[in-house]
């Protein structure tokens, strides 16, 4: 019931950073007129954005410890001036074919920037069911069990000055495949 909770929370949030994001898109006053509205009152923190955060989306490298490279699809996203909603889940993974690697073995998923992000979420589809797993900073331990297994992760970056200011988002699946050992 917890971590059906956070997936709740957690795309509570999702969504309403995509809305808050798509409405500072819009160009048209608020009083409908084509007059310029008055300038509001500044009333909001002005957040200057890293300057050491890369204007690319990072890409995320997902490693086993025996040195297995595992694809990633892309998800969600916000960086820089843009956003992208995607279906999430196990349906990212549609078509994809899951990668070989061994039983129990660790899984190290790194950003290609030099500035390591404030929050890692992995998750865990099983069917249709979302569960958040346990990881370090984005590492974790596959299962023991033989089988096909999907994992998503949420990672963002947020402001020094404010930790509810998001910088910039992320998210991605990737499926593997545990043959069973001899």
């Amino acid at each position: 019931m917890k971590s059906l909770t956070r997936i709740q929370n957690f795309i509570s949030l999702m969504c309403l950073t995509t809305v808050l994001l798509l409405a500072g898109c819009n160009t048209t006053p608020i009083n409908s007129t084509n007059e310029p509205s008055s300038a509001p009152a500044n009333h909001q923190k002005e957040v200057e954005p890293d300057p050491t955060l890369p204007k690319d989306l990072p890409t995320p490298i997902i490693q086993t410890a025996s040195g297995i490279s595992v694809p990633a699809v892309q998800s969600s996203y916000c960086w820089g001036s843009k956003c992208a909603d995607y279906v999430g889940g196990i349906t990212m993974l549609e078509g994809t074919t899951p990668t070989p690697v061994l039983a129990g073995e660790k899984v190290t998923i790194e950003m290609d920037i030099p500035i390591p992000p404030d929050n890692v979420m992995m998750y865990e589809y099983v069917g249709d069911q979302t569960r958040e797993i346990s990881s370090q900073d984005g590492t974790f331990h596959l299962p023991q069990e033989a089988g096909i297994y999907y994992y998503g992760a949420f990672i963002n970056w947020s402001s020094k000055e404010d930790q509810q200011v998001s910088l910039g988002s992320t998210s991605f699946a990737f499926s593997v495949q545990i043959k069973e050992t001899n």
